[in-house]
C-alpha cells in the first residue's frame, strides 16, 4: 500500500529519482494539429492562413468601385438584359487573359461586382427584376428633374422677355394715344366729330390707278375687298398712331 501524502517515508525515493543526461524534454502539442490546441486558437491559425492565401492573390492596380461600375454599365447596356452571374463570369474571365494566369482573388472581384451593381441601381441606371438584370439609361431622375427645372427656367425667361417687350408696345399705344388726344384738343376737334375717325381702325392704301371692288356682309361685320391684281399695303390705327409721333419727333428735332 502506497504510504499517505506527506509522510517522511517517501522522501528517500524521491531524492533518489534522477533524470538521464540523454533524456529530452517531452515535444509540445501542436496547435492546429490532431485534438492539440483549443478551437480559438485553431480558429486563429484558419483565419492567418486565408489571410496569407488572399495577400498572395495578385491586386489590380486602379480598379475602384467606380471603375467596376463603369465595366458593370457598359456591360448590361450592351446586352439589355442579363444576369449578375452572366456579368461576373465574364468579367473573370477576361481578367484571366489579361493577366496571363496570374492569380488573383475571384471573390473579392466577384464582390465588387456585386457593389457596382447596387450602385446602379440605386442611381436607377439598371433596373432588377428578381434574378434577371435590365438596362434602364443614364438618365436617373435627380438628372431628368435638374433638366425639367432648366427647361422650365429657360421657358419662364422666354415668357418673362415676350412680356416686358409686349410691355413696351403697349406704353408706346398709350403714348401714342395721349398725343392724339392732346392733338384733338388744340386742334378742337372732339372725338364725335363728323371730320374724325373713330378707334380702332384700319387703313388700306392702294394706287390710284387700282379698281377696287368691295363687298360688305349685311350684318357689316365682314368686307372683302378686291383690288384685281394690283398692290396694295394695310395700316392699322397701331401703325398711324406710331407714324404720327415718329413725325411729331422728327419735326421737333
Amino acid at each position: 500500500m502506497a504510504p499517505p501524502c506527506g509522510d517522511a517515508a517517501a522522501a528517500p525515493e524521491l531524492t533518489s529519482l534522477r533524470i538521464p543526461d540523454g533524456a529530452g524534454l517531452p515535444p509540445l502539442p501542436r496547435r492546429g494539429g490532431g485534438g492539440g490546441g483549443n478551437a480559438a486558437e485553431r480558429e486563429e491559425e484558419g483565419d492567418k492562413s486565408a489571410r496569407k492565401e488572399k495577400a498572395g492573390a495578385q491586386r489590380i492596380a486602379g480598379w475602384g468601385l467606380r471603375e467596376y461600375s463603369k465595366i458593370v454599365s457598359k456591360k448590361v447596356e450592351t446586352k439589355g438584359r442579363t444576369t449578375y452571374n452572366e456579368v461576373a463570369d465574364e468579367i473573370c474571365a477576361e481578367l484571366k487573359l489579361t493577366l496571363n494566369g496570374q492569380e488573383f482573388d475571384e471573390k473579392n472581384i466577384k464582390r465588387r461586382v456585386n457593389d457596382a451593381f447596387n450602385v446602379l441601381i440605386a442611381l436607377r441606371v439598371i433596373a432588377k427584376d428578381k434574378k434577371e438584370i435590365k438596362w434602364v439609361g443614364l438618365s436617373n431622375f435627380r438628372y431628368e428633374k435638374i433638366k425639367k427645372l432648366e427647361e422650365a427656367h429657360k421657358e419662364l425667361m422666354t415668357r418673362i422677355k415676350n412680356k416686358k417687350k409686349l410691355l413696351q408696345e403697349i406704353e408706346k399705344q398709350f403714348d401714342d394715344l395721349q398725343n392724339i388726344k392732346f392733338r384733338n384738343q388744340v386742334l378742337q376737334r372732339p372725338a364725335e366729330s363728323a371730320n374724325g375717325i373713330c378707334l380702332p381702325f384700319l387703313l388700306v392704301k392702294a394706287s390710284r390707278k387700282a379698281r377696287v371692288e368691295i363687298e360688305i356682309s349685311e350684318d357689316s361685320k365682314f368686307a372683302g375687298f378686291d383690288f384685281n391684281c394690283a398692290p396694295f399695303t394695310l395700316h392699322d390705327d397701331v401703325s398711324i398712331l406710331d407714324g404720327i409721333r415718329r413725325n411729331s419727333i422728327r419735326r421737333a428735332g
